[in-house]
């Protein structure tokens, strides 16, 4: 019997695992080349050209189709987009020879997984195969809680009227997939603003989830240490870790003057340097391979988001190696976390600093709360759980 081929068709090459996004992703290849014919078609964005050859090498694939290309977010482009696709993420990931790429390798595909909706516009109209979308975010939500966060009147318009754009173009591909992926965060924000959830299935973005294996940390052996972990040209990312900076970082300081602030992943956007202002205990780390080198020494994980949708990876990395998180709403959703009971989870400077400062201080909160997210996250979130519950729905998808 012929093995099912499934394309799986994405917006970044999921190699190496360096943000929360492709973490899920390269995951999300390895359990489908394991059990499936796999093939992959990928957009090559920043410098994913030169880890290509590695991706081919590290997965065992059908075939793997990727073409590089970069349209910026700009003015022009947004009014391009106007005149020429759903929305500016669309506009700014479609690519004509990528198009050519994806319809053939469709032809021989019995179903196409679409991870991130910028992709979507490649699955031809004439597909007989079956549709499984990934989300990643409630797309609409991160548009119209930034549109909720700026001042300035032309910017707040324009962000409405985009996230308007992304919430139509969000329903008509959920309205052409036979089954959708989504965090239940998500799926409740779905169902809030009126979509057809009937074809949602629950899924999770997880972590390093071998993190787990490794020994209990010791809040002795820490430093006065707060880390932030993410990707650093992601507009959530900039705006919380920006945020954090000017309003919280300073009165920390002001108590523990020997604290630093670990900011882990590569290229920073030119606003978190400038909000940095050269502060000596504020380290710049670039890509860490190996997150638990700087996951030892930290006592505080932090997770100041204002806006996004959807689980947080890294909360998740605290959470698997147990170090103690002070987050915001939006960084706890999806997540069963508690303020004061597994987390502290503060929406205003003043409980934000006092949430830092507590878990600097206070040791025995601390082992509770390492013990608690550990436990959680052995439960609820590791990989192994999510795939097999992921894998009974596209079986029945695809054979029923």
């Amino acid at each position: 019997m012929r093995s099912t081929q499934i394309l799986f068709l994405t917006t970044q090459l999921p190699y190496p695992p360096k943000s929360g996004g492709t973490v899920k992703s390269w995951n999300y290849v390895k359990f489908l080349s394991q059990n499936y014919t796999l093939s992959v078609a990928s957009l090559l964005k920043d410098d994913d050209e030169k880890h290509a050859e590695s991706f081919k090498g590290a997965i065992n694939l059908d075939q793997f189709e990727c073409e590089e290309l970069s349209i910026e977010r700009t003015p022009i482009n947004l009014l391009k987009s106007y005149f020429s696709a759903p929305c500016l993420n669309a506009f700014r990931n479609y690519s004509p020879i990528f198009g050519h790429k994806t319809t053939e390798l469709l032809k021989s595909a019995d179903a196409v997984i679409v991870d991130h909706y910028e992709v979507f516009q490649y699955v031809t109209k004439d597909f007989r195969g079956k549709v499984i979308m990934h989300t990643h975010n409630a797309e609409f939500m991160l548009w119209q809680r930034m549109s909720e966060l700026t001042n300035n009147p032309i910017k707040k318009l324009i962000l409405k009227i985009e996230a308007i754009r992304v919430k139509k173009y969000e329903a008509l591909i959920f309205e052409q997939s036979d089954l959708i992926y989504s965090t239940p965060s998500d799926i409740e924000l779905y169902k809030k603003y009126h979509f057809d959830t009937h074809k949602h299935h629950l899924t999770y973005h997880l972590g390093n989830d071998t993190l787990l294996e490794l020994p209990d940390l010791q809040f002795q052996s820490t430093e006065k240490a707060i880390t932030f972990i993410g990707t650093l040209s992601w507009e959530p990312n900039i705006d919380g870790i920006c945020w954090f900076i000017d309003n919280c970082w300073t009165k920390i300081q002001q108590t523990h003057l020997e604290v630093k602030l670990y900011i882990l992943g590569s290229n920073p956007n030119e606003r978190i340097l400038k909000s940095a202002k050269s502060d000596p205990n504020i380290v710049f780390t670039g890509f860490v391979q190996d997150l638990d080198t700087y996951l030892q020494k930290t006592r505080v994980s932090i997770a100041p988001l204002r806006f996004g949708s959807g689980m947080k990876v890294k909360v998740l990395e605290g959470l698997y190696r147990g170090t103690p998180t002070v987050t915001t709403s939006v960084g706890a959703e999806g997540l069963e976390l508690i303020n004061g009971e597994n987390s502290i989870i503060a929406d205003n400077p003043k409980s934000f600093i006092d949430g830092c400062l507590t878990l600097l201080e206070n040791e025995k909160l601390w082992n509770s709360f390492r013990d608690k997210t550990r436990k959680l996250a052995t439960e609820e979130y590791t990989w192994k759980a999510l795939f097999a519950r992921m894998e009974k729905s596209i079986q029945e998808i695809i054979y029923k």
